[in-house]
């Protein structure tokens, strides 16, 4: 007596659902496999931004002073005049992070303007004050790029600035009472017995994205800067000026932002707390943003907000909805606020 042989397998309709049921389960796992990874770069950053709450109280214990960034202004042997001192923060704190070595090698005696100045008359008048300074500004420190930025500048660049306070002015008077009053003003060093509002209740770094790096024409309004016109003298102005000129027809714009962590400047290395962080109102500058009149937003790729160090070293995450006059005061050291 014959039997009949069965041979085991899948039909057509069999395989189909179980790639569905394995397609639903990628379909599910990726957003959480995202969200870890996403989890962890977060984490990192907080860590980088310890890191360098760390060495800001070390520095304090050595100068009894917060790091300062532009210090003087000299003239030229020509005509007009130049920044001096635009070494940032970042530089002074370079011992304080195990980069000995690197801070070793600059040389704090020479003009750091951080491009050729062009002094007039023929096409080659300019002063290369940066060159001496070539191979460590042109080093990258891990350390200053948060993992979550995956912009241009990844060689060069810096996404964690000191905090230089609320207004567009470097330093308070009286039309711009809200100037210069971070702990990272550009103008001043700061010593903990001025800040009457306590470090644990001041910002005194957070983070933003690097720029675009193209050309002017494409803008990235998260990232890049534009060029206003309008005067603006108190942060509530400068808020407004930016709106302006986020909607202007063609302006100019700025790509560079966050290029060195060498220098100064918030172009670069300092920022402010005029609106709060990844604001919806895009940066803007009166010049090219070496001029301390500029606003430049607390921002990042963490989702829902940025990290924030505290004077005191402690590490928070501020979201993006937090009310703009508690992120204000949280960006003074002497506001007379005290915000947890």
């Amino acid at each position: 007596m014959n039997r009949e042989t069965r041979h085991g397998g899948f039909t057509l309709i069999e395989l189909l659902v179980a790639l569905g049921v394995i397609s639903i389960l990628i379909a599910l796992a990726l957003p959480a496999v995202q969200s870890a990874r996403e989890a962890s770069r977060r984490a990192v950053c907080q860590n980088n931004l310890r890191q360098i709450g760390l060495a800001i109280q070390n520095y304090l214990s050595s100068a009894n002073c917060l790091p300062v960034s532009v210090t003087t202004i000299r003239p030229t042997t020509k005509s007009g005049s130049f920044y001096y001192g635009l070494y940032s923060a970042h530089c002074r704190l370079l011992p304080y992070l195990e980069q000995n070595a690197l801070y070793q090698s600059i040389n704090f005696q020479t003009g750091t303007w951080p491009v050729d100045t062009f002094l007039g008359g023929s096409p080659g008048n300019t002063f290369q004050l940066n060159q001496v300074n070539l191979t460590v500004y042109s080093t990258g420190v891990g350390l200053f790029l948060c993992p979550s930025d995956g912009g241009a500048f990844a060689s060069t660049g810096n996404n964690y600035r000191g905090n230089t306070g609320v207004g567009p002015s470097p330093t308070a008077w009286a039309e711009s009472p809200d100037g210069g009053n971070g702990l990272f003003p550009e103008l001043d060093a700061i010593s903990p017995s001025s800040v009457t509002d306590g470090l644990s209740h001041t910002v005194a770094f957070s983070e933003r994205l690097r720029g675009s790096g193209g050309p002017p024409s494409i803008l990235d309004p998260e990232r890049d800067v534009f060029q206003r016109a309008g005067v603006a003298n108190t942060a509530d102005q400068l808020l407004n000026e930016c709106r302006i000129a986020g909607r202007a027809v063609n302006p100019a714009r700025y790509t560079l932002s966050g290029e060195y962590w060498f220098w100064a400047g918030r172009e670069r290395t300092l920022y402010t707390q005029t609106q709060i962080p990844n604001g919806v109102v895009p940066d803007c500058t009166f010049g090219g943003m070496t001029p301390a009149i500029d606003m430049a937003t607390a921002r990042s790729n963490h989702p829902g907000g940025v990290n924030a160090l505290m004077g005191d070293g402690s590490c928070r995450f501020v979201s993006e909805t937090i009310a703009q006059p508690v992120w204000r005061g949280l960006g003074t050291r002497n506001g007379g606020e005290l915000i947890d």
